[in-house]
């Protein structure tokens, strides 16, 4: 177990913590943790590179929690009748699941079809990454401690969904370029 594998683990368990927090309406803990969850993986990237602590399990987990608490944050800011100030909309969560799908779809058909071991994500793809936690944030906090954030929250659920939307498109080309050059070389 490296350190950057117990911050993953860590992050992991803080899922439910932050789940039952605005289950409770304890909006401003689950800001926290969410924050705190968001910190332990840029610390965890960061030690595991700097110190070359990279491992396979790793490799599994980091991301796994990222879609974890992402996942769960949105369903939970979607659905959730009890909110006081601002609900993320249907439409963006949708968005955002259909684009997560077609990406593991069009990983799944390069490794299964042309054997490419690697479909690394692009700069707009971690920049979509990025503004999708942005908003949750932005939504958990307007909820918290600053309804006046709730303008924030609803630029951010526009401009989330336009940076979505293009990178999903983006990882469909290149996907395709990746799989009929896979497909070209079999040949």
């Amino acid at each position: 177990m490296t350190i950057p594998n117990i911050l993953t683990v860590l992050r992991l368990l803080l899922v439910p913590c932050f789940i039952g927090a605005s289950m409770e309406g304890m909006y401003t803990v689950a800001f926290v943790i969410f924050v705190s969850a968001a910190a332990t993986d840029i610390l965890d990237g960061w030690i595991a590179r700097r110190f070359n602590q990279r491992s396979r399990l790793g490799a599994l987990l980091d991301p796994a929690a990222d879609k974890l608490l992402m996942v769960s944050g949105y369903v939970y800011y979607t659905l959730s009748s009890t909110l006081p100030v601002v609900a993320i909309p249907g439409w963006l969560t949708f968005v955002v699941f259909i684009r997560d799908f077609l990406i593991a779809l069009f990983a799944y058909l390069v490794f299964t079809r042309v054997q490419v071991k690697k479909f690394p994500p692009s700069w707009i793809g971690k920049t979509s990454t990025v503004l999708q936690a942005v908003t949750l944030g932005a939504a958990i906090a307007a909820n918290s401690f600053e309804p006046r954030l709730r303008l924030l929250a609803e630029i951010l659920f526009k401009a989330a969904l336009v940076v979505t939307l293009y990178s999903g498109f983006d990882y469909m080309r290149r996907g395709e370029r990746i799989l009929e050059e896979g497909l070209a070389a079999r040949a």
